[in-house]
């Protein structure tokens, strides 16, 4: 070790330095850092919270926290810490206030709970997996699969300044949510397209995808394994009055059309693209919605970069 008053190696002492409180050469007290201890994992410190105030420590935050106040054993030190990470986004509350629903509710909120922490907290997913596990475990007494596509990323579109959440599925980045880009030939809510307004679209690293996509796309669900295939590719909501039980495996999230059974959007030969009660598959309409898909064979725009503008004909064309 070095003395932080004369800063000389004192690793000749040997054994000597563990038994004395003052620097040899220079008198001043030495700081001594103190042996690393073993950390025992949340599993145990739960174990004692439960014991010590009961299972309602899941479900009221500022018991939690206070109840972990009170652990100050130093082999707790780590799982203290990330209790306390989950407290702060209300995880163990969300979790433990849904504990008595469906599947289909549980596994909604344990995606938004793995999307608190890796998108608010900036976390890894593995160690977010690893904590929520935990917790499925000991307050659902089952573990649910965590996709690692949840939140996987965002696009801003450069024409509006527009966010968009994107998801990765196999080898295929789509937007997660519709394109609400106003232009030409676009219904009032902003979210459908006709065939004409398609020209419009397409955007630097993104485009409309094309027959090959959503077929690849098809197959990636056809492999899950699940009865129902369209089920992989719906969101946990939007689909309650019909005969379905949404999965959305891959967290692509389709949601229907107002009042309908089924969701279509919009491929580049000016097909579409059906995600109905049952089946998946290539269909013609007069309007659709619109989800691009990354351009793999464009190399992304850095983001320092500025966005070349548009002519200003078409510029003007696609404004209301």
């Amino acid at each position: 070790m070095f003395c932080n008053n004369c800063h000389q190696d004192l690793k000749d002492f040997g054994e000597l330095i563990d038994k004395i409180q003052n620097c040899p050469l220079c008198g001043g007290p030495l700081i001594k850092t103190p042996p690393k201890v073993a950390q025992k994992g949340i599993s145990e410190l739960l174990n004692i919270l439960v014991n010590n105030a009961g299972e309602k420590i899941y479900l009221y935050d500022d018991l939690l926290k206070s109840e972990l106040e009170k652990i100050d054993s130093p082999e707790f030190e780590n799982a203290r810490d990330k209790l306390l990470l989950l407290t702060i986004k209300h995880i163990p509350s969300s979790m433990y206030k849904v504990k008595d629903f469906s599947i289909g509710e549980k596994q909604e909120v344990l995606e938004t709970c793995s999307t608190r922490l890796m998108q608010d907290l900036g976390l890894q997913f593995e160690p977010s997996a690893e904590m929520l596990n935990i917790l499925q475990e000991r307050i659902w007494q089952k573990k649910l699969p965590l996709s690692q596509n949840s939140g996987e990323g965002i696009f801003k579109d450069p024409r509006d300044g527009r966010v968009y959440k994107t998801v990765k599925i196999g080898d295929q980045v789509w937007m997660k949510e519709e394109l609400k880009y106003k232009c030409p030939f676009q219904n009032e809510d902003g979210l459908m397209y006709s065939k004409k307004s398609l020209r419009y679209l397409n955007v630097p690293g993104w485009r409309l995808p094309t027959k090959d996509d959503v077929t690849k796309l098809m197959a990636m669900a056809k492999q899950t394994g699940y009865g129902d295939t369209s089920s992989t590719l719906m969101s946990l909501k939007g689909w309650e009055k019909f005969s379905v039980t949404p999965i959305d495996k891959f967290g692509f999230g389709a949601q229907p059309f107002k009042g309908c059974n089924y969701v279509r959007y919009w491929l580049k030969d000016g097909n579409v693209f059906q995600i109905s009660i049952g089946s998946l598959g290539i269909a013609t309409a007069f309007e659709a919605y619109v989800r691009l898909i990354k351009d793999n064979n464009v190399e992304e725009t850095s983001k320092s970069k500025t966005v070349k503008k548009p002519a200003a004909k078409k510029a003007a064309a696609c404004k209301r």
